[in-house]
């Protein structure tokens, strides 16, 4: 994403563009672990509303903050429903 492309996207959803920037921070952390990540989805996802992120991966509110705060498994598309719940995706690039 170019720099234009990327301050268009941010005027257009600055909600997800600050989601993503938190988000993008917390995976570069130097000590980083699952358990980081998946409670950083559950505030993001507290914050935009939980109700929204579980519907999107077909759960309960419950359920969702269950699977996001390590009670139980968290499941790669569980991931990817609240990423997509919250306006963001997840992207590799080289290193």
């Amino acid at each position: 994403m170019t720099p234009f492309e990327r301050a268009n996207a941010r005027a257009a959803n600055p909600r997800a563009a600050e989601t993503a920037e938190y988000l993008d921070a917390r995976l570069h952390m130097a000590n980083y672990e699952e358990s980081t990540f998946a409670r950083s989805l559950l505030l993001a996802a507290e914050l935009h509303g939980i109700q929204h992120a579980a519907r999107e991966c077909g759960l309960s509110d419950e359920a969702m903050r269950r699977q996001l705060n390590g009670t139980r498994p968290l499941y790669f598309d569980s991931v990817l429903g609240v990423m997509r719940a919250l306006g963001v995706q997840l992207r590799v690039e080289m290193v």
